[in-house]
């Protein structure tokens, strides 16, 4: 009879307390969680590059305001430098503005600004707004 009761505890014991599977069912609850940090990387890391580009373009844009003094040639070629960000609208703002209140060695500040939205508009739906990414050079003006 205690034979008979020991096989019963081991069946219940293997039914109540299997542990097949368990890691199957731990990775699909955690896969949501890592696949969301990879996205959130990854788009950090695009923002980032983002950003270097802005201020790599508006040094590029102050440099050509210092050595043309042309307001009209600057947001030329910010335009046309933005190939990566054909769909985003740049607002450049140039100070002092008017050609005729620069002269040599006034300091000339330009400035990029964008709205961001993310991949598909998710950072415009999660944080409902886009991420302002803004950069500003200054040079002295070489030439009138």
């Amino acid at each position: 009879m205690d034979i008979k009761k020991f096989k019963k505890e081991i069946r219940i014991k293997k039914i109540f307390f299997n542990n097949k599977g368990q890691s199957t069912v731990e990775f699909i609850l955690l896969i949501p969680f890592l696949i969301f940090t990879c996205f959130a990387v990854f788009q950090l890391g695009y923002v980032v590059y983002m950003h270097n580009n802005i201020k790599q373009l508006s040094r590029e844009a102050a440099r050509v305001i210092t050595t043309t003094n042309s307001n009209t040639l600057c947001t030329k070629i910010v335009k046309d430098n933005n190939n990566l960000y054909e769909d985003l609208n740049f607002q450049i703002s140039i100070s002092p503005y008017p050609e005729t209140d620069r002269e040599v060695g006034d300091l000339v500040n330009v400035g990029i600004k964008i709205n961001y939205e993310g991949f598909g508009g998710l950072i415009k739906n999660i944080f409902g707004k886009p991420i302002m990414i803004y950069s500003e050079s200054s040079m002295r003006m070489e030439c009138e």
